[in-house]
């Protein structure tokens, strides 16, 4: 491969928003460092669809090879695998695989999933995603971000929205703005509606792509309710100050620890240490692992200049 030629990217998606999220950045990151072309494929739950995807891959390389293909979601291991084997290409997991991790050329996987010696894993601070850190944080500015019960983590409803109303009224300078997910519950924005004139609310459902990134470059603060890992991570590359909002644990596990790891290092930190200012809320992590991963990807394959 000459370096004037594109690097060819297959991107294998599950159409989960987070497992995308992780696909998007990774490829913003390479396209950072290197010219790219980029196809992406779907590995739905239907056969007919991965099906499809085969045939678009087989048309994709009558003109050009993949280089690299990438997947991140477990239903997507096999279409990668099939790619890699009829096309060519370098397969990369952006997970722990459900597979063997012999049968993958790279895994890309978050340390609260396990330490691995083998020469093909590079071990993440968490999932990967496509916010990048910013210069632009307005301390007079301010963001909640509000996910809902899982499988690691109950929810009370008006327990948050008390913590919420905390923060505010002990920021009152601070221009404050929420956004919900798709596992809010419908009974918590109404407990908010008395702050309506502290706190504007814009349900998930009214924000664009480019909604989340924006916001976290304007804010200089932002609290993530703690069953939201993801918004987590994404706060901390942003650069924002990042605080958790206290929502029932479940199952003490690998996530809950690699939280705990954040907050002793005090990357984060918890609303009681800011009510009682035991913690300075400056960022202490400087957080781009697309950034990171995308330059040892470059390194481990040969595609440095």
């Amino acid at each position: 491969m000459s370096p004037s030629q594109p690097l060819q990217l297959w991107l294998i998606t599950d159409n989960k928003p987070g497992h995308r999220n992780q696909l998007e950045g990774l490829t913003n990151a390479l396209a950072d460092l290197k010219p790219i072309e980029h196809h992406w494929y779907d590995a739905g739950l239907t056969l007919s669809a991965r099906f499809q995807s085969i045939v678009n891959m087989y048309k994709a390389v009558q003109v050009k090879k993949p280089d690299l293909i990438i997947a991140a979601g477990h239903t997507t291991h096999l279409l990668l695998l099939i790619g890699r084997f009829l096309f060519g290409g370098k397969s990369i997991v952006l997970m722990k695989p459900s597979l063997p991790l012999g049968l993958f050329d790279l895994a890309l996987i978050p340390r609260h999933d396990g330490h691995f010696q083998q020469n093909n894993v590079i071990s993440t601070l968490g999932a990967i995603n496509k916010i990048k850190p910013c210069q632009t944080h307005d301390k007079n500015k301010g963001l909640f971000l509000i996910g809902g019960p899982s499988k690691h983590h109950g929810w009370n409803s008006r327990q948050m929205a008390e913590q919420i109303e905390i923060i505010i009224d002990g920021a009152p300078d601070i221009r404050w703005k929420l956004t919900t997910s798709r596992r809010t519950p419908d009974d918590f924005s109404p407990l908010l509606n008395h702050l309506k004139n502290k706190l504007t609310i814009i349900p998930h459902t009214e924000t664009g792509p480019d909604w989340l990134p924006d916001q976290l470059c304007e804010s200089g603060f932002v609290w993530v309710s703690e069953d939201s890992v993801s918004m987590i991570y994404e706060g901390l590359t942003s650069g924002a100050s990042t605080g958790l909002l206290e929502v029932p644990i479940l199952k003490n596990g690998r996530i809950q620890k690699g939280i705990q790891n954040l907050l002793t290092t005090k990357a984060l930190y918890r609303i009681n240490d800011w009510l009682n200012k035991t913690v300075t809320p400056n960022p202490t992590l400087q957080l781009n692992e697309a950034q990171r991963c995308a330059k040892l990807i470059l390194k481990h394959f040969n595609y440095v200049e």
